[in-house]
């Protein structure tokens, strides 16, 4: 190995360090509404999941994710179950046009290099308890179970819930580390040995970050 790559490694080993940070939580049993629960089905033509993704450089790139079903079951005014499943298999990018590569970032994403589509074509969040917060950052502490590649790990973040009659809505914005959910290019950091590989994942931030927004109605 020569000192270039050396050099190379070195610094990209410690800015990617200062990067990661842990998202991942223990997993929960799924919560369960009781039989009086009122359960609202997502409208999935009006709901929106969107991603952002970036480079050590701080070059960024954003798209979304179709939500293909969901739900939340209520009892009374109190949020106490739900999920809602994405089709990874329509990822888009809106940063980008054909000039400028989306079609390729939008197939490399989809590729066995990130999200593996062709093998894993959804992704999940159930609910596993619901704590109402008083909060800039939303009227409720959501935590759930969150599957992608097959692999579960439990996350919390805030939210906002408001109900209007029969419409639900329900807003949030979290982040989680690729790598504790196997999205990794070039395959794991741990059993990686190409130098190159390495690079290449190291190169990109681990935080993906996402925002949605779930319209619900009975």
């Amino acid at each position: 190995m020569n000192k270039l790559v050396l050099i190379l490694t070195a610094g990209v080993f410690f800015a990617a360090c200062g990067e990661s940070k842990k998202t991942a939580e223990e997993t929960k049993d799924v919560a369960q509404a009781s039989n009086e629960a009122v359960t609202y089905t997502v409208n999935t033509g009006e709901s929106t999941l969107k991603w952002t993704g970036a480079k050590l450089a701080d070059v960024k790139h954003t798209g979304t994710v179709k939500i293909s079903e969901g739900s939340l079951s209520f009892e009374g005014e109190e949020l106490k179950a739900g999920s809602f499943t994405v089709d990874m298999t329509s990822i888009t990018n809106q940063d980008l046009n054909e000039e400028t590569g989306q079609s390729k970032l939008v197939g490399h994403l989809k590729s066995g290099d990130f999200f593996m589509v062709d093998t894993f074509p959804s992704a999940k969040f159930e609910i596993t308890g619901v704590e109402k917060i008083e909060s800039t950052e939303g009227t409720h502490k959501i935590t759930g179970n969150l599957t992608i590649k097959d692999q579960t790990h439990g996350i919390s973040f805030p939210a906002t819930i408001t109900r209007e009659g029969d419409k639900i809505t329900a807003n949030a914005q979290f982040e989680i580390n690729r790598n504790e959910w196997g999205i990794v290019w070039g395959g794991s950091k741990e059993t990686n040995q190409q130098v190159l590989g390495f690079l290449k994942d190291n190169l990109l931030q681990d935080m993906i970050g996402f925002e949605i927004s779930l319209v619900a109605g009975k």
